[in-house]
C-alpha cells in the first residue's frame, strides 16, 4: 500500500509505516507460529490461528474480526492469513508462514537472517540508577529498562512515576522480562549473535545477549560507554546545587595552596643558600685578615 502521508489512519491494524525510496509503505509483518488452532473471520475465512487472522486484517486494512473459534462451517478450505491469492486448502496449512511480527515499541525486525525475529536493540548499559515505578506495577533501575521491557514484552509500559513502586523489589536489567523462559537458539542461528549469547524468549523472539563492550541487535557494534546523567526532581535540586559550589570552593582552595607552595618554596631555598653562602665566604675573610 503506498502511502502520502503515515499516520495512524493510513496504517491501522498493526502496520507499521516503513520508507521504500521516495514512497512510504504501510508493511505487516507478523511473528505467527505455525499451531493449527483455527479461527473463522467475519469474511468467511478460516485462518490457521488468531496470529494469521489478525494479520490478514492488517495486509487487507480493513476489519477482520473472530466470528469463533474453529474452522468456519461454511469454508471450503483454510487460509494462511496473508490476505494474498496465496491461500490454499486445508493441506496447505502451516507451509506458508511468516516469523516476524509487528515489532512494535521499538523492536526491529531482521530480514537478513535465514529466519526473520523481532529484535529489541535498546542498549541501556550506559544508564545511571534512577529507579521508576512502571504501569505494570514493577520498579526498573532506570527509565531506559521500563522501554526495554515494553519492547521485549510487546506491550506498553510507561513511566508510573519516579521512584520504585510500593513494596516491590526493583527489576534489573533483563530481570522479570522472561525469567527462566529464555532458550537457545536453534543451531541454524550459529553466528547470530557475533558478540553475545542468542536466546529465543516466551514471546518467540530472538533476542541475543551481548558481552561486555558489545551492542547492537547481533552485537556487532562496539559500545561507545555514552553516560546519561539524571538530572534531580526540584525537591532536591538546591541541595546538589549547594554540594557542587562546596565541591567547586574546596578545589579551587586545594589549586590555589599547591600553586602557592610550588612558586614560593624555590625562592626561600635560594635565599637560604644564598645566606650559607655569605656566611661561608664572611669567615673565610676573616681568616685571611686574621
Amino acid at each position: 500500500i503506498d502511502l502520502r502521508v503515515c499516520d495512524d489512519s493510513t496504517c491501522r491494524f498493526g502496520g507499521t509505516c516503513r520508507e521504500d525510496g521516495a514512497q512510504l509503505k504501510c508493511v505487516c509483518q507478523f511473528q505467527c507460529h505455525k499451531n493449527y488452532v483455527p479461527v473463522c473471520g467475519s469474511n468467511g475465512d478460516t485462518y490457521q490461528n488468531e496470529c494469521y487472522r489478525r494479520q490478514a486484517s492488517c495486509k487487507q486494512q480493513r476489519l477482520i474480526s473472530r466470528v469463533s473459534d474453529g474452522p468456519c462451517s461454511t469454508d471450503p478450505g483454510s487460509g494462511s492469513g496473508d490476505g494474498d491469492d496465496d491461500e490454499g486448502s486445508g493441506s496447505d496449512v502451516g507451509k506458508k508462514f511468516t516469523k516476524c511480527s509487528t515489532c512494535k515499541y521499538g523492536a526491529e525486525c531482521d530480514e537478513d537472517s535465514e529466519d526473520v525475529w523481532c529484535i529489541c536493540n535498546i542498549d541501556c548499559s550506559g544508564h545511571n540508577e534512577n529507579p521508576v515505578c512502571a504501569t505494570d506495577g514493577n520498579s526498573y533501575n532506570n527509565p531506559c529498562l521500563v522501554r526495554e521491557a515494553s519492547c521485549m514484552k510487546q506491550e506498553q509500559i510507561d513511566v508510573k512515576h519516579l521512584g520504585r513502586c510500593p513494596d516491590t523489589r526493583i527489576l534489573d536489567h533483563g530481570e522479570g522480562l522472561y525469567p527462566g523462559m529464555s532458550i537457545p537458539c536453534a543451531d541454524s542461528f550459529s553466528g547470530f549473535c557475533v558478540h553475545g549469547k542468542c536466546e529465543i524468549n516466551k514471546y518467540n523472539m530472538a533476542t541475543c545477549r551481548c558481552d561486555a563492550g558489545y551492542k547492537g541487535p547481533q552485537c556487532d557494534e562496539p559500545q561507545d560507554f555514552n553516560i546519561l546523567y539524571v538530572v534531580p526532581s526540584g525537591q532536591k535540586l538546591h541541595y546538589v546545587l549547594i554540594a557542587a559550589i562546596i565541591g567547586a570552593v574546596q578545589i579551587a582552595i586545594i589549586v590555589a595552596v599547591v600553586m602557592c607552595i610550588t612558586r614560593k618554596c624555590p625562592k626561600n631555598n635560594r635565599g637560604r643558600r644564598q645566606k650559607q653562602n655569605l656566611g661561608h665566604f664572611s669567615s673565610d675573610t676573616n681568616n685571611r685578615m686574621v
